[in-house]
């Protein structure tokens, strides 16, 4: 039976990756997906082909509050460094 959960996608630069990995320690996320040297283009321009490199980290989160708690600890860490931070609606096979 599928479950309903929120999908959070980050992306950040590669030195960010220590300081959101507090955070979600801090948060209690555990399991998470992170992919190195992502790129792509944005208002910016083109991203990812720098000294400075991208990671995505992707954390499916069954209980809502936990994309808030998120949100706002991430917040302060992406005005600074900029990044992306998005949030879907997904369904995920309960086991």
């Amino acid at each position: 039976m599928l479950q309903a959960v929120k999908k959070v996608e980050i992306i950040i630069t590669s030195l960010e990756v220590p300081a959101v990995l507090k955070i979600f320690k801090k948060n209690q996320v555990v399991n998470y997906t992170e992919i190195e040297n992502v790129s792509g283009s944005g208002e910016h321009g083109f991203s990812g082909d720098d000294l400075i490199t991208n990671t995505y980290l992707m954390v499916i989160c069954p209980e809502p509050e936990m994309v808030d708690r998120l949100a706002i600890a991430l917040k302060p860490l992406m005005k600074k460094m900029g990044g992306i931070f998005i949030v879907s609606d997904a369904q995920w096979i309960a086991h």
